[in-house]
Formats: structure tokens, C-alpha cells, sequence
């Protein structure tokens, strides 16, 4: 008879690598979904927004739950398919659903999928290399539209992207950190786990930057003249100035240019 021992460390070995694919998957799916309304021209924040993400999110749970039972990796969103939409304006979900048909039906029939297969490499990575920049122009403009460039916020997106960027770059930076040879294979899945998440590089930002917002407090920065208490013997504000402070300076600093050195010569010829 089988051992159930080693069955049940294999498993154990597996699932910790699995289930950092699935936050991973999650992960991506916030994003996408959030681009998606960015460029759907819906807004990206409130209850109908989380209502939307938590949907897509558990829409994307459900999926990969059939995907296991099927015995196929996980599914997870098509980024492209926002810079599709961003392209063409349609937002419409009826063009959602024919694409729907079509997978399925290159899905069953090997031929229609094959059409596709036939497309030169270089035809579709230029296509994707476009699309692709399309998602991170809407994730720019959401960042924009939305986060105040405050010291705060820049050094939150600074940390994220920085660790992104090199993830992206040197997708093998993280592999030579952990040095663990021993026998045990649930500590090697966890270790493998970490490794997996820290060397994706969407994933590894979206955490950072979450972790710093939780961590670093808000600051109070002073944006109007008001609120910035005068100093003793000093002049008075331009904001204690009435109607004058729209103009900037006082009434009467005020002067005609033309008429400044006019005035000053009719002085030395007196």
C-alpha cells in the first residue's frame, strides 16, 4: 500500500507555492479591474468601485477553483484587454460576451485556434508591447487623477516601483537569498512561496506600497498662507490684504510702468 506519509508532504510541499499564485492572480486581477474602469470612463473609487473589485475578485476565485479541478494552472485577467478598450472605446459588455463565444468555440474546435497560432510572433509582440503600454498609461492616470503628490505618497511610490522595476528587470535577484538544504519540503515551499512572490514584479510593489500606507503616518502640510502663524515686527501677509491679495501686491505698491521713469526724470529737470 501507498505511503500517505509522503503523500501528505507532498502536498504540503505544493500548496505554499500555489497559494502565493493565487494572491498573486488576486493581486493582478485589482489592478486590471481598476484599469478597466479608468479607461471605461467609470469612477475608480467608492462603493460602486469596491462593489466591482469585489466581484472581479471573486469572479477570478471561482475560476481558478475550476481551474484546479480541471487540473490547469490558475485563471487570472487579460491585461490587454484594457488597452483593447482604451483603443476602440467600447466599453459595451455585449462585446464582452462574443469574445466570451469565440474562446470557447476556438476552445473546442482546434481549427479556429489554430488561425491564431498562425500569426507571426513578431505581428503579436508588437500588438501586446503596445496594449501592455496602454495598461501602464491608465495606471499612471489613475495615480494622477487620484493620489496627491504629496513627500508621503512620493516616497510610498518610489519604494514600490523601485523593487517592481528590478523584479521586472532581474527576474532571478531573489533566488540566491535563501540557502536552505534541508529536509524539510514544507520549509522549502514556504521559502519557494516568498522567492515566487518577491521576483513578480507587479506583485512585489503592490505589496510594498500597501505596507507603507499601513505603516507611515500622514502628514500636515500647510498649502494656504493662513495658516502660517506671522513672526513678530514682520510685515502683515498678502492675505490680510483684502481684494488686493488677488493681485498680489498691495494698492499702493501698485504703479504704472510706463509713467516710473517719466517721473523720476520730471524730478531732476525741476
Amino acid at each position: 500500500m501507498p505511503s500517505t506519509t509522503g503523500r501528505a508532504v507532498e502536498l504540503t510541499t505544493l500548496e505554499r507555492p500555489l497559494l502565493a499564485v493565487y494572491i498573486i492572480c488576486a493581486t493582478e486581477a485589482i489592478g486590471d479591474i481598476t484599469a478597466t474602469c479608468d479607461v471605461s470612463r467609470l469612477e475608480v473609487e467608492g462603493r460602486l468601485f469596491e462593489s466591482r473589485i469585489q466581484g472581479g475578485v471573486l469572479a477570478d476565485g471561482i475560476n481558478g477553483v475550476l481551474a484546479a479541478l480541471m487540473t490547469i494552472t490558475p485563471m487570472t485577467t487579460f491585461a490587454q484587454n484594457n488597452g483593447v478598450i482604451a483603443l476602440t472605446r467600447c466599453a459595451n459588455r455585449s462585446a464582452g460576451y462574443c469574445c466570451c463565444f469565440f474562446l470557447v468555440i476556438m476552445g473546442i474546435f482546434a481549427k479556429f485556434a489554430a488561425s491564431l497560432v498562425a500569426i507571426p510572433s513578431s505581428v503579436l509582440g508588437g500588438m501586446t508591447s503596445f496594449l501592455f503600454t496602454a495598461v501602464a498609461v491608465s495606471g499612471m492616470a489613475i495615480i494622477t487623477k487620484g493620489v496627491p503628490f504629496n513627500r508621503r505618497n512620493r516616497f510610498i511610490l518610489t519604494a514600490g516601483l523601485t523593487l517592481g522595476y528590478g523584479a521586472t528587470l532581474v527576474p532571478t535577484y531573489f533566488d540566491n537569498v535563501f540557502t536552505y538544504a534541508g529536509d524539510n519540503r514544507g520549509l522549502r515551499g514556504f521559502l519557494d512561496a516568498i522567492v515566487l512572490i518577491m521576483e513578480t514584479g507587479f506583485a512585489i510593489t503592490a505589496f510594498v506600497c500597501m505596507l507603507l500606507n499601513l505603516v507611515l503616518a500622514e502628514e500636515i502640510e500647510d498649502t494656504e498662507g493662513h495658516d502660517v502663524v506671522p513672526i513678530a515686527g514682520s510685515t502683515p501677509s498678502k492675505e490680510a490684504n483684502g481684494a488686493d491679495s488677488a493681485r498680489g501686491a498691495d494698492s499702493e505698491d501698485i504703479q504704472p510702468v510706463g509713467h516710473i521713469g517719466g517721473a523720476k526724470g520730471d524730478e531732476k529737470l525741476s
